[in-house]
């Protein structure tokens, strides 16, 4: 992977001699490795198993939150396919601190103010990822209309041409999908989010500032995220207090909390498998 490595620095300005090139454990989808030049250090992922636009949507979301300003993302050198090969390679700022005690605090803060950060329509102008998976995009009106059709009815027939999807389950969820409008609202504003905020995906920079990598970013409602947050827990109880504190809960958003978690759910469940069958019905038996 080395030639790849130091054919990308090339391209991006970097001819410096190669100090170390380290391999990084933790992800379950790339390759990640920690690169130092002479020049500087970069946060390097590769993949030999995805489309030629990979990276390149996920460049597009991490510079999309960056230009806001109000929350720190890694700064994108460069992304690259090798054609040949079947090899994406996305080169970014390496980033690395020591957590400061009011680190979550200031993450729940800046989320919340990335909420505030306000489009004319729910989705985005490309498609991007959400995992392995194409996330659908375009723009929409409708919130209602964009979460059925883009985001849980996608992953149900992913679920279903893979078979994993079948038989009760299946009608249930076409039950709830036909009756959203019963918990789900058409018209809020469309903040601009994360889109895959758990735990893993956010760090710490060298004064104890977060900084958010790996997003499937989209213009939503903003609740989307914060169920997110909750499903798989890793958040504190200071993030919660410092988001509300800037965007204040709504007193119905418990009650459509679980459904906005659905669709998470489904996304592990066709990338995992089974496992996801448990919760998926506990939200099924809630609402159908």
């Amino acid at each position: 992977m080395q030639r790849y490595i130091t054919n990308a620095l090339y391209q991006m300005g970097d001819s410096s001699d190669i100090i170390l090139i380290r391999s990084l454990s933790g992800g379950c989808i790339n390759q990640a490795f920690y690169v130092e030049t002479k020049q500087t250090q970069y946060f390097i992922k590769l993949n030999e198993k995805v489309t030629h636009d990979f990276f390149r949507k996920e460049a597009m979301g991490l510079t999309l939150l960056g230009q806001t300003e109000e929350i720190g993302v890694p700064k994108v050198y460069g992304e690259f396919y090798f054609e040949e090969q079947n090899i994406a390679l996305l080169a970014l700022e390496w980033i690395e601190g020591t957590k400061h005690k009011k680190t979550e605090e200031w993450l729940g803060q800046k989320l919340a103010r990335l909420h505030h950060v306000y489009g004319s329509a729910f989705g985005l102008a490309e498609d991007n990822y959400i995992g392995f998976f194409p996330q659908k995009n375009g723009w929409s009106e409708d919130w209602l209309s964009f979460f059925r059709d883009k985001r849980l009815k996608v992953q149900v027939n992913i679920g279903q041409k893979s078979g994993i999807l079948n038989g009760q389950r299946q009608r249930k969820l076409e039950q709830l999908m036909e009756r959203l409008s019963d918990w789900i609202p058409s018209h809020v504003k469309p903040s601009l989010i994360h889109g895959d905020l758990w735990s893993a995906n956010w760090l710490y920079g060298p004064q104890g500032e977060p900084y958010l990598i790996d997003p499937a970013t989209y213009y939503a409602h903003s609740e989307i995220e914060l169920a997110y947050t909750e499903l798989f827990k890793g958040f504190s109880e200071s993030f919660y207090k410092a988001y509300h504190e800037v965007q204040p809960i709504s007193k119905t958003y418990t009650e459509r909390k679980p459904i906005y978690q659905l669709y998470h759910l489904l996304v592990h469940l066709n990338t995992f498998g089974e496992e996801y069958f448990k919760p998926i019905d506990q939200v099924l038996n809630r609402y159908v």
